[in-house]
């Protein structure tokens, strides 16, 4: 910052005369004599803030007082002028601003969670998007200055409050909510900082910047549920909400890759153990296929996220044993009532003779996926996969027919 002082000192000497620059430092000193930063508790904050827009609306004033009306001499009046006071700025004033810009976004978000709609968290917002603190900011071309803290409390905020909306939700819709969330407060927030219209520099439009909203809150929603996916298989069906509408998000975001890599690693860090039995183990295993058909109907992602649930399961010496008990367990075996619920449907689908058959027209499409029912197919792929693990059927019957031989 003090070179760039020096650099707009140096541009800024063959404009201005004595008396100008004398002016020029005078303001800029006069700036921090302002603002108190000895006491920078919560408690004052607010004041703080107030003693920050009041010094920046007086450098606005001095500042109007140095332009001249030859419009070349503006901008190197202004970045002398802006240099000569951030040159001096103390790290508590970069803090500060940090400190304000995550109240005032945690702020709006609370008063989201508390309203019934979004009409009533606009309101809540009018105090900061009308107020003179960030006109001021761009107008004296320091938003560069605030960038990186903007940024980061942008992204750190979002990510909080994402995770927090969408936290152990999985049976409900979320993305609606995000929506209304994003359009009522996190974007008057960005558009009072970053998209002040009344600025002449380095403002963005409004429509640029609901852009960005747009990709960062859908990429953090995407995030925050790869992050849940271990208790949303878990808790498959009854999470299916939560596996369609990851599915709809991902189709945008196209974070599969980091889906897959993520859920990997979580498959062996909380269930490849010696402390879960193979039953609980094939059943996990069993969900995480219908989860990844719905998520990735292509079947690109399968086998790369299962190939280590599918080795561990090998050296279990029952797994045989596990997978047939499964199958034949009228109470509790949930390849037992897939399988049966798989022959109704067949049984329910056959035409009598006197039916007739259409053909399909040029406007036919495909049945989309039911995430609570399995269809045939999606239930051979699972016993395939489960027979497969050993690289032959032959095992499979063997145990199968000693085990009705036992019943």
């Amino acid at each position: 910052m003090v070179l760039r002082a020096e650099k707009a000192q140096s541009d800024w000497s063959k404009l201005a005369g004595g008396k100008r620059y004398s002016y020029a430092k005078r303001a800029a000193s006069i700036f921090w004599l302002g603002v108190n930063f000895d006491d920078n508790s919560d408690s004052t904050l607010k004041q703080l803030a107030k003693e920050i827009t009041r010094a920046t609306d007086g450098a606005c004033e001095a500042l109007k007082t140095l332009m001249t009306t030859e419009e070349i001499q503006h901008s190197a009046t202004r970045d002398y002028f802006s240099a000569l006071i951030l040159s001096c700025a103390p790290t508590e004033f970069v803090r500060c601003i940090d400190t304000v810009l995550t109240t005032s976004l945690m702020g709006a978000h609370v008063s989201f969670l508390k309203c019934d709609n979004a009409k009533t968290v606009k309101s809540t917002n009018q105090s900061l998007a009308v107020s003179p603190f960030w006109t001021n900011v761009h107008v004296l071309g320091w938003y560069h200055f605030f960038r990186e803290t903007v940024h980061k409390v942008f992204y750190q905020g979002i990510d909080r409050c994402v995770s927090d909306i969408c936290a152990e939700r999985y049976d409900t819709p979320m993305l609606h909510i995000l929506e209304r969330w994003k359009k009522s407060a996190v974007l008057p927030w960005l558009v009072a900082i970053d998209g002040n219209r009344s600025s002449k520099f380095e403002s963005r439009s409004e429509e640029a910047l609901r852009q960005l909203v747009d990709l960062v809150v859908v990429e953090t929603y995407v995030g925050a549920r790869i992050k849940q996916l271990y208790n949303i298989i878990a808790e498959f069906p009854e999470s299916a909400c939560a596996v369609v509408e990851l599915c709809s998000a991902l189709a945008r975001t196209r974070q599969h890759c980091f889906l897959a890599c993520s859920l990997r690693l979580t498959l062996c860090r909380r269930l490849l153990h010696l402390g879960a039995n193979t039953s609980q183990i094939i059943e996990m295993y069993i969900s995480t296929i219908k989860v990844l058909r719905i998520l990735d109907p292509r079947r690109i992602l399968l086998d790369t996220v299962t190939l280590p649930v599918r080795r561990y399961l090998q050296h279990r010496k029952d797994t045989v044993r596990c997978i047939v008990a499964n199958l034949t367990d009228e109470l509790s075996g949930e390849l037992y009532e897939e399988l049966h619920r798989t022959k109704s449907m067949i049984l329910g689908s056959c035409d009598s003779d006197n039916e007739i058959h259409d053909s399909p027209g040029e406007d036919w499409v495909p049945n989309p996926s039911n995430c609570q029912n399995a269809n045939p197919k999606t239930m051979r792929d699972i016993l395939s996969m489960l027979i497969s693990i050993y690289g032959t059927r032959e095992i499979f019957v063997s145990e199968y027919r000693r085990m009705l031989a036992d019943k």
